[in-house]
């Protein structure tokens, strides 16, 4: 499990990555309560997530096509000095009172764009941080930075947003950007031989034809498409309101909630690193299929304990699945193909982003926000459980 931290950018990486997703923690939870705040409605509150949705699936494959082209560093430096430039900005706003609901929008949507950028360029620069046979270890470390934000971040962002405001929660998110930045920037520039200059379009569709072209990676594709839709809805928009309307809670209560979420990324971080399935694409789909049992408890019964368990078990299945699967993309695509394989990945498995936070704000004013917990959850395990019977991975070139 600790193997991959002997390897000096790696260990800069992981402790900047860390730094910074306690901050992406704290802006979590001050968006929706900072839209609430400002009077926002449901449906507004789910129009700044689709902003974020579909400024990704805009960029995404662009995005993974030039983290081919460029160094990778460079490109995960960039996005955290953007980042920090652009957040702070909208913390002087709220500091100022200033700050206005479409400002919200235009941070969303840039997020979305830097997410295309930002992580197919951490994906893909795995191999050339640390070797092939500490890969799985290292994506487990790399989560494992994101699960301890994920307990500590909520916590922490629960209690500056009801104390201080959401505007000082932005300038802390700021702050750690900044930090990752200053950290990464250390690390050595990895050598790599860039495959031939081909026009981008051409390259985005090489990326494409690639993806189409195997079986698993396409069939798993369409799976994180049909499931990821609910989960977005779920978490953005219906979590939100299951906190204030049926729990009756602040964002003190969205924060414990995020915390326990975040205990279970830990815990699964932990078990994959040390207790991962060999055949990787078949960890991939049995943690999927959990997973959607895990999302399902969340509306089971109006109880905060009972939604904390669904945070735990959730963020738990989650961690392992994803983990499983960055690895098989590590370690099976060719890796002047990666960054454009992961985008691809990412577009397609984020596609009803855009469209479902607005759906779901609509739902949840007729049946409640419970419903789209039990019905999204009981569909994941369907789909899941039938591509794990049926779906055989056909190895491809390394």
């Amino acid at each position: 499990m600790l193997a991959p931290l002997r390897h000096r950018d790696f260990r800069l990486l992981f402790f900047g990555q860390t730094v910074s997703m306690v901050g992406n923690q704290l802006y979590s939870v001050a968006l929706p309560f900072q839209i609430l705040a400002l009077k926002g409605t449901p449906i507004q509150l789910g129009t700044g997530f689709a902003f974020f949705a579909g400024a990704q699936l805009l960029t995404i494959l662009f995005g993974g096509a030039l983290v081919d082209r460029l160094p990778r560093r460079t490109v995960i430096l960039s996005m955290d000095l953007l980042s920090t430039i652009v957040v702070a900005v909208v913390a002087a706003l709220g500091l100022t009172h200033h700050l206005q609901i479409p400002h919200l929008y235009v941070l969303s949507a840039f997020f979305g764009a830097t997410f295309a950028f930002y992580t197919p360029a951490l994906s893909a620069i795995m191999p050339e941080l640390i070797p092939a046979d500490v890969l799985v270890p290292g994506n487990a470390l790399r989560g494992l930075s994101g699960q301890t934000a994920r307990v500590v971040g909520p916590l922490i962002g629960g209690v500056v947003v009801a104390t201080a405001g959401p505007p000082w929660a932005f300038a802390i998110d700021a702050a750690t950007f900044a930090v990752s930045f200053l950290v990464f920037v250390f690390a050595r520039q990895p050598e790599r031989e860039p495959g031939p200059r081909k026009p981008i379009l051409a390259e985005i569709r090489e990326g494409v034809s690639y993806t189409f072209s195997v079986s698993w990676v396409w069939i798993s594709i369409v799976g994180f498409a049909a499931t990821n839709g609910f989960f977005f809805a779920g978490l953005t928009v219906a979590l939100p309101i299951l906190v204030l309307k049926v729990l009756h809670g602040t964002a003190a209560t969205y924060g414990i909630i995020g915390a326990s979420a975040g205990a279970g990324e830990i815990v699964g971080g932990l078990l994959v690193g040390n207790l991962h399935f060999k055949k990787l694409l078949v960890g991939t789909y049995v943690f999927s299929a959990l997973l959607g049992l895990a999302f399902a408890i969340f509306g089971l019964a109006p109880l905060l304990p009972v939604v904390m368990a669904g945070g735990f078990a959730f963020n738990l299945c989650l961690v392992a699945s994803n983990t499983h699967w960055d690895s098989a993309l590590q370690q099976l695509v060719p890796r002047n193909l990666l960054g454009r394989v992961t985008s691809v990945d990412y577009f397609g498995s984020f596609l009803a982003g855009p469209i479902a936070p607005v759906l779901a704000a609509a739902a949840l004013q007729r049946y409640g926000p419970s419903s789209i917990f039990l019905v999204g959850g009981s569909l994941t395990f369907v789909y899941w459980t039938v591509a794990a019977a049926i779906v055989r991975p056909d190895r491809t070139v390394t």
